[in-house]
C-alpha cells in the first residue's frame, strides 16, 4: 500500500517535471524521521526522564504490593469465622481493588503523556524539515523509511523479508539529498534555546 502511494507520488512528480519546464528546477530531498527522532537530543533527554519515572512508579508499586501482602498476612493470622477476619478481608479487598485501579490509571496516564510527547517531537521534526528545505530551495522532502534487511536470511520468513523490502520507500538517493543531519542540528539548536 505504501509502495503504491510512493510510486503514484513519483509518477506525479515526474509528470510535473516533464510537462512544466519551470518545474524542471524542482529540488527533491529525503529525510529519515525515525533516525531524526532517535538522534535528537530532546528524545534522548525524554528517554532518561521516562526511565526515571518508570523506576519511581516501580518503587510505588512495590510499596503498594508490600502493603497488600501485610494486610493479607494480618488477615491470615485470624480465624476465618471471626468478625476481625471479615474486617481485615474487607480492608485487603479494598486495597487490592485500589491497587488495580491505581495501576490502570498510571498506565493510561503514562501512555497519554508519551503520545503527547511523541506528537510534539514529530511536529518539531516536520517544522525543522520545512525550514531546512526552504533554506536550501528544496520543493519536496520525502520521508525515507529504510528497515534493514538482515544478513542472515535464515532468521526470517519469506513473508517477513517481503514486508521489509516493501517498507523501503527510497531505493536510491545520493547522500547529498539526505537532509536528516541538518534537521537534527536545527531541532537540537532550538531545543537548547528553550
Amino acid at each position: 500500500m505504501k509502495s503504491a502511494r510512493f510510486c503514484l507520488l513519483a509518477i506525479v512528480v515526474l509528470t510535473g517535471l516533464a510537462i512544466s519546464p519551470a518545474r524542471a528546477e524542482m529540488k527533491i530531498a529525503i529525510a529519515n524521521p525515525a533516525r531524526i527522532f532517535n538522534e535528537m537530543q530532546e528524545t534522548k533527554d525524554l528517554k532518561v526522564k521516562l526511565e526515571n519515572d518508570r523506576k519511581s512508579l516501580e518503587a510505588q508499586e512495590r510499596e503498594k504490593r508490600e502493603k497488600i501482602k501485610a494486610l493479607q498476612d494480618e488477615r491470615d493470622q485470624l480465624k476465618s469465622d471471626t468478625p476481625q477476619y471479615a474486617e481485615r478481608n474487607k480492608a485487603l479487598l479494598s486495597a487490592a481493588i485500589e491497587f488495580k485501579t491505581w495501576g490502570e490509571i498510571m498506565q493510561a496516564d503514562v501512555q497519554r503523556t508519551q503520545k503527547i510527547q511523541m506528537k510534539s517531537l514529530f511536529e518539531k521534526i516536520q517544522a525543522a524539515t520545512a525550514e531546512v528545505a526552504k533554506e536550501k530551495g528544496i520543493s519536496l522532502v520525502i520521508a525515507e523509511q529504510k528497515p534493514d534487511v538482515p544478513d542472515n536470511l535464515e532468521q526470517i520468513t519469506v513473508d517477513q523479508l517481503r514486508l521489509v523490502i516493501t517498507q523501503r520507500n527510497v531505493l536510491f538517493a545520493e547522500e547529498a539529498t539526505d537532509i536528516s543531519n541538518e534537521v537534527i542540528a536545527l531541532v537540537d539548536a532550538k531545543y537548547k534555546k528553550q
